[in-house]
């Protein structure tokens, strides 16, 4: 009996067909950026490198993804395992022609369209510039945006430079550039729309709503709607300037992984206020990220160009450039930054510059007031960074003065708001009349109820 089951196992296993098994070929790339993008300023030493590399979890969630494993075997002709499989595999799109705002854009072309958001008189016959750079081979859609309010011009020329010297057979992908979305309001040198609204708190827009909100939903659906990526351009308001920086949401893994492609350029945590173009934007799907060079009416040559050339570094890391861009320094983050402001008005005059590192007591301006001659001096509160700054001029008591970055980690951050949590929780007992261990017992009936 054993010898004739093993004659007929034996049998079987030269009577089946064999298989092999295959895994997919897999390209080595090179990583997006050679910068460690978590450098905390508190890891920074006097020239602005980093000491150490963070391990919070932030700086993990905005570390490099990396590659496929290099020791994977590989093999030119893959065997197929099911032929039904393959025909019945949907075919890869069609790198071709594009549609927008009605024209009909083809492959490898650089065009300038019109875009009509009709919201002034007259408004369909003045259209907003739009360059579309389609390029010669597949690759993403991402968007540029500038002057959403009116008094920003830095954005408009980081604009115009970004895309003046790119022709369409260097691209892969296709790169959709809105210079001027906010035109009456550059025009009359003004940031906000003629209806006295700002556009930035208007998105994703209503069609039958106020002039900021329709120009807001014509903008969306007509133009954002198409962007695999976006990158907003703004400045400074009320006369206050900003060294070149990200706003990012750094919660989010998409929005993360957007912002560390932007070489040495400080990224700022911010949660994207109600109404932005940022969060209508990454709430569609959209990853945004809101870029700040500078301040409102003054061109900034020096931070223009360093604007530009993070731009390119962003296309260059998603590999719709084939160039590359190396920064000398790594990219601070900055958890949570804090206005600080002035006590009395008069006339301000800064001590320190836009980017400048201040330690804890150090001398940051005076504000002189002409009337009774009193002199408010200013000194920074903690270690920080200057990420904003008010111009020289006269401010009123309450003015925001100085953006200051804080040198602190998400940790720090997380035990903050625990405090914050507990401190809340507190005053609500004591005003409820309830003792500590009545509110516990609250709290534990509600979650076990959960």
């Amino acid at each position: 009996m054993p010898f004739r089951l093993s004659f007929i196992s034996l049998f079987l296993c030269c009577c089946m067909p064999t298989f092999a098994t295959e895994q997919d070929e897999q390209l080595e790339e090179s990583p997006a950026s050679e910068l460690a993008l978590a450098c905390q300023p508190a890891q920074s030493n006097a020239d602005g490198q980093c000491d150490s590399n963070p391990k919070d979890a932030s700086a993990e969630r905005l570390a490099e993804i990396p590659g496929p494993d290099k020791g994977t075997s590989t093999s030119e002709e893959p065997i197929v395992k099911d032929k039904t499989v393959l025909e019945n595999a949907p075919a890869e799109p069609i790198w071709g022609a594009i549609t927008l705002l009605g024209n009909k854009l083809p492959v490898n072309s650089k065009t300038t369209i019109k875009w009509y958001s009709g919201h002034i008189s007259g408004g369909f016959d003045l259209g907003t510039p739009v360059v579309v750079i389609h390029g010669k081979e597949a690759g993403p859609t991402v968007c540029l945006t500038a002057a959403v309010h009116g008094d920003e011009v830095n954005g408009v020329e980081i604009a115009r430079r970004v895309v003046q010297n790119l022709e369409s057979e260097d691209l892969k992908g296709t790169l959709i550039s809105v210079p001027v979305v906010n035109m009456d309001g550059l025009w009359r040198k003004d940031r906000y729309m003629s209806d006295r609204r700002d556009l930035n708190r208007a998105f994703p827009g209503d069609i039958n709503g106020s002039t900021a909100s329709r120009v807001a939903y014509s903008l969306f659906n007509n133009i954002i709607s198409h962007c695999d990526s976006l990158i907003d351009l703004h400045s400074g308001s009320m006369y206050r300037e900003n060294i070149t920086q990200l706003r990012v949401d750094l919660t989010i893994p998409e929005v993360a992984e957007v912002a560390k492609q932007f070489g040495a350029v400080s990224v700022l945590q911010s949660i994207a206020p109600s109404g932005s173009l940022r969060g209508s934007a990454t709430k569609a799907g959209i990853p945004t990220v809101v870029m700040e060079v500078g301040g409102p009416f003054i061109l900034n040559v020096t931070l223009v160009e360093t604007a530009v050339k993070s731009l390119r570094s962003y296309l260059s890391s998603i590999d719709i450039l084939p160039r590359s861009f190396f920064w000398s320094s790594p990219q601070p983050i900055f958890y949570a930054s804090q206005w600080l402001r002035s006590e009395q008005g008069g006339i301000l005059v800064n001590t320190v510059d836009l980017g400048q590192k201040v330690n804890k007591g150090q001398l940051l301006g005076k504000i002189s007031n002409p009337v009774n001659e009193q002199v408010e001096i200013l000194f920074a509160p903690f270690d920080a960074v200057v990420l904003g700054r008010a111009q020289d001029q006269f401010v009123s008591a309450g003015y925001a003065v100085y953006n200051l970055g804080k040198r602190s980690n998400i940790k720090e951050l997380e035990q903050q708001g625990e405090e914050a949590k507990q401190h809340v929780a507190k005053q609500n007992t004591q005003e409820m009349g309830l003792t500590i261990k009545e509110q516990e017992a609250g709290e534990t009936a509600e979650t076990d109820h959960l």
